[in-house]
């Protein structure tokens, strides 16, 4: 009797390691289905991150282009002002001169 006693608490303490074993590779399975969504999750948040890049480099390449217009703008108008402030006397200067030479008429000899 106790070969088979022995037996059967070499076969009960098998199945309870296999069952034990068993029980391990589910959590394995549990975890490692709960790693490859994470990991999906990781994809789809780099994914995002590239698309915000992607618009933020748009973004910064249409502020870049306005702002180098808006430079050009105001040096225009800076040019423009200045030529209106340095060419004003100057042409009140000489509109006598051009004056009497569109009439014909010699400065200085009124």
């Amino acid at each position: 009797m106790q070969a088979s006693d022995t037996s059967e608490n070499f076969q009960q303490q098998v199945l309870t390691e296999l069952r034990q074993i068993s029980q391990r590779l589910d959590r394995l399975e549990t975890d490692f289905g709960k790693l490859e969504t994470n990991v999906g999750k990781l994809e789809t948040n780099v994914g995002k991150l590239e698309t915000n890049l992607e618009k933020i480099d748009y973004k910064f390449d249409t502020y870049q282009k306005a702002s180098d217009q808006v430079i050009r703008l105001t040096t225009t108008v800076i040019i423009a002002a200045a030529s209106v402030v340095v060419l004003s006397p100057v042409l009140q200067a000489v509109a006598p001169v051009i004056n009497a030479f569109v009439s014909g008429i010699n400065p200085g000899s009124s």
